[in-house]
């Protein structure tokens, strides 16, 4: 797979993030990074008081230093990267992150934008400054995946969210500070023998995974500041016969890295923003779902049986938590149990999640229908563009059959408005409508905004740890 090139693959991302203006980077580019930021601050804000980002807020202020950068959503301020980490985990607390779509399957916000914000705090930079590190750090993620994946995490068994992460951090810290080119080149490379995260907990649970994105976002500071000293890494350790490429993939492309890198944004083809609190995997079969219902307007009761059509890595990745699950990650990544909660309540937005978690996942109506939904592969779904298959059976023997892609994908995708909206839910529900719209115009106008603290200080407020 190794191609070549006159320099290496770090060396050539490294001179990008310390070459690349604001002005570079077009205006289509930066107006959907901010809707991304606001998306993932968003997501941060509302699950802050989630159990496990608590837990994280509990590790941080216990072992961490004292800083300027803020735990999201409180007065306490650490160091970044433990303010990093604690806001990571915030930001994939919920599966209400964004992720990449069309096959660039990882979760660039919750790595790139708590690392952009922390630092951003740290150094007192500007809106401008985050943003463009913001920008840089998006579409390292996407251009990683499309090399990797779905090898990475089919194959091998890798999770995406922290093994892409950490580099894209790197990335996202060099720009945002304008590094010199060697010393984000070290960044990267020293990120890149941080990489680490595996899936097992969507075979057998565990809340280990809502943590992946802030270990990546401490892991990957960490590499920047030991890159700012004078650590030094190999430039290779992307495409070298014992770098990053051959260690974590058995296929992989490693000219989707570089090739037109500053002409062409990888991440306007790829960035999707979710509406639901679930595995966005089977986010397929909801839109193919719904699509259905209003054609045909059946009953629950009705219903005989559901088959989903689902592309391989759905297979894998939800197949194993079975109709029944007794944990809420279980409940998010079970498209049996999450497409029964569509069924029955019409709904799987955070509040339906947390309801079912209260009646402890034995809610009757929609545990009789998740037994009878059952999931097939379709190779071809995979391809391109990813999609997914519904077929009700209904009690008169009647067949009803779409396909569907994913709301919020590129193929289905979310307006500005929408993601407005849902910015405006999450945060007015804990921070009061003022506060929400007051923040939301200082992200969506970053690039004005002088002081990146303007914003987390909006969200502050005591809180017992």
């Amino acid at each position: 797979m190794h191609k070549g090139s006159s320099k290496p693959i770090a060396s050539r991302i490294g001179e990008w993030c310390g070459t690349t203006g604001l002005s570079d980077i077009s205006t289509e580019m930066l107006q959907r990074v901010k809707l991304h930021i606001l998306d993932q601050v968003g997501a941060q804000v509302s699950c802050r008081n989630m159990p496990t980002v608590r837990q994280a807020h509990e590790y941080a202020l216990q072992f961490g230093k004292s800083g300027k950068a803020h735990l999201m959503g409180t007065l306490h301020r650490l160091d970044a990267e433990f303010a990093g980490f604690a806001n990571g985990t915030a930001g994939s607390a919920f599966e209400i992150d964004d992720y990449g779509g069309n096959g660039a399957y990882s979760h660039p916000g919750c790595t790139v934008v708590p690392a952009a914000f922390a630092l951003a705090e740290e150094t007192n930079a500007t809106g401008a400054d985050l943003l463009r590190g913001a920008a840089l750090g998006f579409e390292t993620v996407i251009r990683l995946a499309r090399a990797t994946m779905p090898s990475l995490f089919l194959g091998r068994g890798f999770h995406h969210t922290s093994v892409l992460g950490v580099l894209g951090v790197a990335v996202t810290g060099s720009a945002l500070l304008r590094e010199p080119g060697q010393v984000a080149t070290n960044a990267i490379s020293l990120a890149a023998s941080q990489s680490a995260g595996t899936t097992e907990y969507a075979q057998t649970g565990g809340e280990v995974k809502r943590c992946h994105a802030g270990m990546a976002v401490a892991n990957g500071i960490r590499a920047l500041r030991l890159a700012q000293i004078g650590v030094t890494g190999p430039a290779t350790i992307i495409e070298g016969k014992r770098g990053f490429l051959q260690a974590y993939c058995n296929d992989y492309h490693e000219t989707e890295l570089t090739e037109h890198l500053g002409r062409r944004w990888y991440f306007l083809e790829h960035g999707a923003i979710k509406p639901y609190a679930a595995c966005g995997l089977f986010h397929h079969h909801f839109a193919a779902f719904d699509t259905l219902l209003k054609k045909h307007s059946f009953a629950a009761s009705e219903i005989h049986k559901i088959e989903l059509g689902c592309e391989p890595l759905m297979i894998i990745h939800n197949g194993a938590h079975g109709s029944a699950p007794t944990d809420i990650v279980g409940a998010q990544f079970s498209a049996e149990y999450s497409m029964a909660m569509r069924v029955i309540l019409g709904a799987n937005d955070v509040g339906a999640y947390l309801d079912m978690q209260e009646q402890n996942f034995a809610n009757p109506e929609i545990l009789a229908v998740a037994q009878r939904i059952s999931m097939h592969e379709v190779k071809e779904y995979g391809d391109f563009p990813p999609r997914g298959s519904v077929t009700v059976t209904l009690k008169n023997g009647q067949k009803l059959e779409e396909e569907g892609y994913a709301l919020g994908s590129p193929e289905n995708p979310l307006s500005p408005k929408d993601i407005q909206d849902k910015y405006l839910q999450l945060v007015g529900r804990e921070c009061g409508e003022a506060v929400a719209r007051e923040s939301m115009d200082m992200i969506l106008s970053l690039e004005a905004l002088k002081d990146v603290g303007q914003i987390t200080r909006l969200f502050a407020e005591p809180r017992a740890i």
